[in-house]
């Protein structure tokens, strides 16, 4: 609610700014000189207007697709990490502490300190590196004898590498975002696209105001958008740490199961 309505102030906003300047257009130029820019650079402003619009979709839809992305990445880590503490109930009472202990701090470490440092600093944490080391190189001091544990071992293995995986796809994730050379066409764009609403318009001012306020509020909207889009781990619309949230839910259920 508190980012839909912020976009809309935004939108407001910038709706307001080029309503004036349109207004002050509409006094300022005179009407023949208006007239001659109108249909001098049509060609140009629908061209750029095209683009602008063009633009905006493909960034849109490319950055919507990486946050679906970063969500069933986290996804995947976070289930895969309930079957690696899944597999605690076949190990020996310690072992079985040691490893219910390494994935609940890990899972703990993500969520409390790993989740704000990618929403504000888009990168990962350093103790939840560690924690994932600690993870990988707790299994090397398992040494299962016989053919079910040794295929239980086996499985559980290969979920841990599946969470170091998706660890090393969301640590890549949380740091890209809309190329800034980017943003700048898409600013530049839309300013041009807003020109042709400002300088030119209808011979009736509230027609030309009003007409260039819509603009300015659909071309401030959509920039705002793209913006709550850039980083798939950070602002308005992004990916929340619920995966791993449920996991430590399945945690408290699984370890009150026991040795299994």
């Amino acid at each position: 609610m508190l980012v839909a309505t912020l976009g809309l102030l935004i939108a407001a906003a910038v709706a307001a700014l080029v309503g004036l300047a349109a207004y002050v257009a509409n006094r300022v130029i005179p009407a023949q000189t208006r007239q001659d820019y109108r249909e001098s650079s049509g060609l140009i402003t629908g061209i750029v207007g095209t683009l602008f619009a063009i633009s905006i979709g493909l960034v849109v839809v490319a950055a919507w697709n990486q946050v679906n992305t970063a969500t069933e990445t986290s996804a995947t880590e976070a289930s895969n990490l309930t079957d690696v503490y899944w597999y605690s109930r076949s190990l020996p009472a310690p072992q079985r502490a040691t490893l219910q202990t390494l994935a609940t701090g890990y899972a703990t470490t993500v969520i409390k300190e790993e989740w704000p440092l990618m929403a504000g600093q888009h990168r990962l944490s350093q103790n939840a590196w560690r924690a994932s080391e600690q993870l990988r190189g707790f299994f090397q001091t398992i040494q299962p004898e016989g053919g079910g544990p040794s295929a239980r071992y086996g499985q559980a293995m290969t979920r841990m590498q599946a969470v170091l995986d998706a660890r090393r796809s969301r640590a890549q994730m949380a740091d890209t975002g809309v190329p800034p050379l980017l943003w700048v066409a898409l600013a530049g764009c839309g300013l041009i696209a807003l020109l042709p609403a400002v300088l030119c318009g209808s011979t009736n001012r509230a027609v030309h105001v009003t007409l260039a306020a819509a603009v300015g509020a659909m071309v401030g909207l959509v920039l705002y958008l793209v913006y709550q889009l850039d980083f798939p781990f950070s602002g308005g619309i992004s990916v929340s740490p619920a995966a791993f949230e449920q996991a430590l839910d399945r945690f408290d259920s699984i370890r009150a199961m026991g040795a299994g």
